[in-house]
């Protein structure tokens, strides 16, 4: 296997009779789609494209939330050898329109009437260069649902309806249309500072990545996953690619928020999430704990201290037996019942929170990678884990830290550069092929690979401390009480914390007040200031947290304040709480 299009191959002469491949929940039933649906879809779907005069090369803009026609479309443009441009759903106006004026996207699929309301207004004035064959001014709309449709467009449906009928011979007949390294996708960054740059990925960067991981992970046609972060960020998009290659039934959430209610119903064998999913089910079962009778809490201790003891020395242990039966079937049902293992991906989760899934049970793998490198640089896999890194270099990968911690790599998952964007992609990879990821990490004796921080993001204070924030952050985020945590100090003598408090699950004693009330109660400055005090006695003098402020509100992707894959955007938080920041180190109280 070489392309996306021999990927299509795969699945049809593997999986062809496939029921239920793809699958989401729609106003309470749930729609299915088997591998042959799917199949006859997608090629439906790439000769409508190739009939409307969409050609290699072409860019395609794909506007969706997690459903199974963005892969249809996806795939499409794959057949043809044209360039998907996925584009996160939760972006807002100015956003959308710089990446399709900046990709020159021809075309732009959406899903929903908000987003084709949201188009309306762009779209006029968007590249007079781009367009499709006639001659239309900016990317032609399409919906993926008719009711979506603007008046007088057109949708899914209806494209496909007008096209020349599909065959079975029409892999056969798009085949060769696309080379290895050919361009795939532009998937754009998400921009934790300046604007976000158009990362070109090839049909070798995606393949490499699914050939490597499919070699570490215990994964069939027997298995079910629930597919929720963002198709559009490469983590989801290349997760789901391997699991087509592999047989295993996808099942669609439109939204993290929905992930809980599916989880009964899906079932799912394997997870892969970003950190905060992890962490919130993590807060919410210790919530749980909390709440028990003390008998009750004394049986939980024991269970998760012989859980951990279990995960640490291997075995089941008839101690090990009577905490599945007495406690941990319980948590367990909360995720389905048939959870294998889960992988953690996108950021750096606390060890406290993986070792509690590893006492359950649930094996939690830790990943590290970048859209850049399509994105899988290092993995712990069963049989290669080791707590607090992100596991060994994946095969075909090479990794090595520079002089000043920085990570760097070496893989055929690298991008082909950033598009038309010179400059930069010689700034990230040197004339020697290493590509300089900007995060701070090093690597122990047995390749294990610990990642410190984001080299942009490192505080350096008055005094001329260098200072990583995210370790200290993950020390207070595990507290049920404590939903966001970002340390400041950045030119000043010495670090502080801005501090969201638990606001939606509030544990005991504040469960039923209201957010401005929790936020006033002495109480909760006190517990914080407990868990704060906590972490510092684990740190050296400098790293250590002097005061914090308790925010009246969570950091939202809608203020700018995080990325849709959930990461603080420092630089906006730090201009936006400038104010507040500056007020602790002008005032001498400890408390916010």
């Amino acid at each position: 296997m070489e392309t996306l299009s021999d990927l299509l191959r795969v699945v049809a002469e593997r999986y062809g009779e496939r029921e239920a491949l793809l699958s989401i929940r729609r106003h309470r039933r749930t729609d299915s789609l088997s591998a042959r649906e799917f199949l006859d879809a997608v090629r439906r779907t790439a000769r409508a494209l190739e009939s409307r005069g969409v050609a290699k090369g072409d860019r395609v803009a794909l506007f969706a939330t997690n459903r199974p026609e963005w892969h249809v479309v996806d795939f499409a443009c794959h057949l043809v050898g044209a360039v998907s441009v996925p584009i996160y759903p939760t972006l807002n106006a100015p956003q959308v329109a710089y990446i399709l004026l900046d990709s020159g996207a021809g075309w732009i699929f959406y899903d929903d009437k908000a987003k084709r309301d949201l188009l309306s207004g762009i779209v006029p004035h968007g590249d007079e260069g781009a367009g499709d064959s006639d001659g239309q001014r900016g990317p032609r709309m399409v919906a993926l649902d008719a009711e979506a449709a603007a008046p007088g467009g057109t949708h899914l449906d209806a494209l496909i309806a007008g096209a020349p009928p599909a065959t079975d011979g029409d892999l056969a007949t798009f085949s060769g249309r696309v080379d290895r390294d050919d361009t795939a996708s532009i998937i754009y960054t998400s921009g934790t500072t300046g604007d976000p740059k158009g990362v070109v990925l090839s049909h070798r960067n995606f393949v490499s990545n699914i050939l490597a991981c499919q070699e570490l992970y215990p994964l069939g046609e027997d298995d079910q996953a629930l597919s929720f972060l963002p198709l559009s960020h490469v983590f989801e998009r290349t997760v789901d690619y391997l699991f087509f290659y592999r047989g295993v039934s996808i099942h669609y959430s439109p939204a993290i928020e929905r992930v809980a209610g599916l989880m009964p119903d899906v079932r799912p064998t394997v997870l892969c999430s970003v950190p905060r999913l992890y962490e919130s089910a993590y807060l919410r079962i210790q919530n749980l704990f909390a709440s028990q009778p003390p008998a009750r809490r004394r049986l939980i201790a024991w269970a998760l201290k012989v859980g951990k003891r279990r995960a640490e020395r291997g075995g089941a242990a008839l101690q090990g037996l009577l905490a599945d039966r007495l406690v941990f079937r319980k948590i367990k049902q909360r995720f389905g019942g048939r959870l294998r293992f889960a992988i953690s991906g996108g950021a750096a989760i606390a060890n406290e929170v993986a070792e509690f899934f590893d006492a359950i049970g649930i094996r939690l793998y830790q990943g590290y990678g970048l859209t850049e490198t399509a994105p899988v640089l290092a993995v712990e896999y069963p049989g290669a884990s080791r707590r607090g890194s992100v596991g060994k270099a994946a095969p075909g990968v090479s990794l090595r830290i520079a002089d000043d911690g920085e990570i760097l790599a070496r893989t055929e998952g690298l991008m082909q550069g950033y598009w038309k964007k010179p400059e930069a992609t010689a700034e990230a990879i040197d004339p020697d092929g290493w590509f300089h990821t900007g995060d701070i990490g090093r690597l122990d004796d047995d390749g294990y690979l610990y990642i410190t921080d984001r080299k942009k993001d490192l505080l350096v204070t008055s005094g001329g401390k260098n200072v990583a924030p995210q370790p200290i952050e993950q020390m207070m985020i595990t507290h049920p009480a404590i939903a966001q945590v970002v340390v400041v100090g950045d030119g000043y003598p010495y670090l502080n914390a801005l501090i969201v408090p638990n606001y939606a699950e509030p544990p005991a004693p504040f469960t039923e007040m209201e957010p401005s009330e929790l936020r006033q109660d002495p109480r909760l400055r006190e517990l914080v200031q407990g868990v704060l005090d906590r972490a510092n006695e684990r740190l050296p003098t400098h790293e250590r947290v002097r005061r914090f402020r308790l925010l009246k509100r969570e950091l939202t992707l809608e203020e700018g304040e995080i990325t849709p894959t959930l990461k603080v955007r420092r630089k906006i938080v730090n201009e936006r709480y400038r104010d507040v920041i500056a007020s602790m180190y002008l005032k001498s109280q400890r408390v916010g």
